[in-house]
């Protein structure tokens, strides 16, 4: 019999075709508003959380069983998440500093920008009063929204584990589905959580694909096979979802991808081995994904004000050549994020944490 899969390289390569995706939907908003490359871009988020929810669930299922305990998973999520996000922050505050040197102090509100900071290092969405883009939860790097969800459903998941088995996990996606479903029904775009007006979006897309991620790993899992020739067609037809968009009937076409097609793609992805050059792209695109979903907003921001002092030309009226030379430049940059500074700033906050348990534990002798 073929032995169940348990390295999951495919889905590694569909998460790092959705930050992808993510990106290039982006650019609309951030420095093309004439360009819309993938105007579904944004149901990547959810195959995100779909990826989270069944990933985590295969890497601390068996931890908690043998007792992790709560501190400990959050400990190992913030050493996960925080440095790629520290940078992104960075990056904007070199944005927020070169607009300020070529338009002066009057840019920004120093309170607003003050408090923006403070939220954003803290993980925490900016109250619309105290922020310098009022209408998002994260001014200085917008796709953080989605991490924030993100990082609140670890803690449920943690402090649930050994409790969420398989009616209570059916039970909150089924819930969060109905939400979805009647969202759809009403006319609402689904693509809601990044924005304030639209935030009742974000706790119904992550409660559904977050837990049912969970519950695929542990209840819907099967034999692997080869997937060598099955894993272009996967990442193309990925691809080709989220650049497709129907001109009626648009939200129900996003519940169909949320609920139907992202599960069924990551259980098929699930099952497949990878090896030779498939392998080594799938793991590269899934190393670096989390970089450029976490810089590439900051990036393009930065890039925009550096092109606009230079060449005069305003952020948003740039074309294809612009977008993919900041497209190449993000993926290289993400590279290096990933290879140099977040793996060694892991292992730097693992080594720190290392000692401080140490010393608690000489403390209590």
């Amino acid at each position: 019999m073929r032995p169940e899969t348990t390295h999951f390289d495919a889905l590694h390569g569909l998460r790092g075709i959705a930050a992808v995706l993510v990106m290039l939907g982006h650019f609309r908003e951030l420095t093309a508003q004439h360009i819309d490359l993938a105007p579904s871009g944004f149901l990547a988020v959810d195959l995100f959380f779909l990826l989270s929810g069944f990933v985590i669930a295969h890497a601390y299922d068996e931890k908690f069983r043998k007792g992790m305990s709560f501190r400990e998973f959050a400990e190992a999520r913030i050493v996960r998440l925080y440095p790629l996000y520290f940078a992104g922050i960075g990056i904007a505050m070199a944005g927020v500093g070169t607009t300020i040197a070529m338009h002066g102090l009057g840019s920004y509100s120093r309170l607003d920008l003050l408090a923006s900071l403070a939220f954003s290092l803290l993980f925490l969405p900016t109250p619309p009063t105290l922020s310098i883009v009022p209408s998002v939860l994260f001014p200085l790097n917008g796709p953080a929204w989605s991490l924030f969800y993100e990082l609140v459903a670890n803690a449920v998941f943690a402090a649930l584990a050994l409790r969420l088995a398989r009616r209570s996990l059916a039970a909150i996606f089924s819930l969060a589905f109905l939400a979805l479903a009647l969202m759809a029904w009403d006319g609402m775009m689904l693509g809601g959580g990044a924005h304030w007006h639209s935030t009742i979006a974000g706790p119904a897309r992550i409660a559904f694909s977050f837990f049912l991620g969970v519950y695929l790993r542990r209840y819907a899992t099967g034999k692997s096979r080869d997937g060598n020739l099955y894993m272009p067609l996967l990442l193309a037809l990925c691809a080709g979802l989220m650049i497709f968009r129907p001109a009626q009937n648009a939200q129900l076409y996003d519940l169909a991808m949320i609920v139907l097609v992202w599960p069924w793609l990551v259980l098929t992805a699930s099952r497949l081995r990878l090896s030779g050059f498939w392998r080594a792209i799938a793991l590269f695109s899934g190393n670096i994904s989390y970089a450029i979903y976490a810089l590439h907003t900051p990036l393009t921001w930065m890039v925009n004000v550096l092109d606009e002092s230079i060449t005069g030309t305003p952020w948003n009226q740039h074309g294809l050549p612009f977008i993919v030379g900041t497209s190449i430049l993000v993926i290289a940059v993400a590279a290096f994020a990933h290879y140099v500074y977040d793996t060694n700033a892991r292992t730097l906050l693992r080594h720190l944490l290392s000692l401080r348990r140490a010393r608690e534990e000489v403390t209590q002798f």
